[in-house]
């Protein structure tokens, strides 16, 4: 970056100063809240290993959108008291937003320390994130059985030719009662279901909270 010096009446030290402030920038400074400078910041890194996008704020201020495996340093005012993160939502195979378990996640800036590592253990829980592939010729709804009741999560579709059906859901929570149905009607997550129960969930890629699941008998 070549800064574009101009003449200013009230002489050379203002043009040396904007000229650093640019050449600061091309280093790739961490981002900083408004009105924070020189060494009065609180400094660390926020890593996401989730497989979703997540959008990091502080105090409502919204910093950054990390993807899978990314990571961005920030510096924020010894001030600031919050730093919230929320995940983005998968569609499903026809379009229609997956939600799940995870909603506003909130951290003390003042217990963050030098990294945040966003993984599916939050706050102690362990949520789980499956994909699906379907080798049959049945479309199903897939739902998650949280011990009580059932949320119709998506649609995975059949089967094509050499191509297998395939979705993806969000983040649940992994509870012992925890079960994932690919159920025979199409659109409601009813009748008879094939079922994965908490046990093989927990096979989980660490950190990432993936799990991969195969439908290879229609319900």
């Amino acid at each position: 970056m070549s800064p574009r010096y101009f003449a200013v009446r009230s002489g050379r030290r203002l043009v040396a100063t904007i000229a650093l402030v640019l050449m600061a920038g091309c280093k790739g400074d961490p981002p900083t809240a408004s009105g924070v400078t020189g060494a009065f910041v609180v400094r660390f890194q926020v890593v996401n290993a989730l497989l979703a996008p997540v959008t990091i704020a502080v105090d409502d201020t919204a910093f950054a959108v990390l993807s899978n495996g990314k990571s961005i340093g920030l510096a924020v005012s010894p001030t600031a008291q919050w730093l919230t993160w929320t995940s983005s939502k998968p569609t499903d195979s026809t379009g229609v937003p997956i939600l799940d378990d995870i909603g506003q996640v909130r951290v003390r800036v003042s217990g963050i320390g030098s990294v945040l590592e966003i993984t599916n253990i939050i706050n102690d829980v362990t949520y789980v994130t499956p994909q699906f592939f379907n080798l049959t010729n049945a479309r199903v709804s897939i739902g998650v059985y949280d011990g009580s009741t059932v949320s119709c999560a998506s649609v995975l579709l059949a089967a094509s030719g050499a191509v297998n059906g395939f979705t993806k859901l969000g983040y649940y929570r992994l509870l012992p009662a925890t079960e994932i149905r690919a159920y025979r009607d199409a659109s409601r997550c009813t009748g008879p279901y094939v079922s994965w129960a908490s046990s093989h969930l927990a096979s989980f890629s660490p950190k990432s909270g993936l799990v991969t699941l195969t439908l290879t008998a229609a319900p």
